[in-house]
């Protein structure tokens, strides 16, 4: 890592630590899945837990991880093309459980933006690039309460979110859902235009108000770890 980054990277933790943004460190805190991975407080987690990975890209080396180490089922979910065909050419274990569905604030379908790279799988309800000349793709999403609904759970242990901008939406209707969540995982995406550091603040807000509290963030700085009080 440059120089740069680390100081980049520094100023954007203090930028939120001066919000008041600040993690209480836990000592049941552990890294799965490596430099592409999530820290989760795994002293709530055993084989029975209900795991939701939500926001795949070409990526799922959280998910093995948590599947190798633990032993529980990860229900994850990708609704963007790219992605789909992706996971259709890996090699998985079976409790890796793989729908093509969205995450939203309501049922139905969602517009999503193409990536700049055409070798990206990280599309976008936010329109990051203006492009007049780019194809969308509509693909289905569900609300939290719907998928509970459909694979019959009541409780989610662990909920990750990587949805590319999708997540203040989600965040703002939670608690509609009804839905017992004892960790959320988020990848906030304020560095996308039109996703301002305020909106992420708001949702740190909510969650907190939800009775959530922060236990990491990520060196990067954008990928956040809640845990239920």
């Amino acid at each position: 890592m440059s120089i740069f980054t680390k100081t980049k990277q520094g100023f954007r933790r203090r930028k939120l630590k001066n919000f008041g943004v600040i993690p209480k460190e836990i000592n049941t805190s552990k890294l799965y899945g490596g430099d592409h991975g999530w820290v989760v407080d795994y002293s709530s987690l055993n084989s029975e837990s209900i795991v939701y990975s939500v926001g795949v890209g070409s990526n799922i080396d959280f998910d093995l991880a948590l599947i190798d180490e633990i032993g529980l089922d990860v229900h994850a979910f990708d609704p963007t093309p790219r992605s789909i065909e992706w996971v259709k050419k890996q090699s998985l274990p079976e409790k890796f459980k793989f729908l093509p569905l969205g995450l939203g604030s309501s049922d139905g379908e969602m517009e999503f933006f193409p990536p700049s790279r055409e070798s990206s799988t990280h599309f976008s309800p936010v329109d990051r690039y203006s492009d007049k000349n780019a194809q969308t793709v509509k693909a289905p999403v569900r609300t939290l309460k719907s998928i509970c609904k459909e694979l019959n759970h009541t409780v989610i242990d662990l909920l990750k979110m990587d949805i590319e901008g999708a997540e203040y939406e989600v965040i703002d209707t939670l608690q509609q859902q009804d839905i017992a969540v004892n960790q959320i995982l988020i990848e906030f995406h304020h560095m996308y235009k039109g996703i301002s550091l305020k909106d992420t603040l708001k949702a740190i807000d909510k969650l907190r108000e939800l009775n959530f509290e922060l236990f990491n963030i990520s060196q990067r700085t954008y990928e956040f770890s809640f845990r239920k009080k």
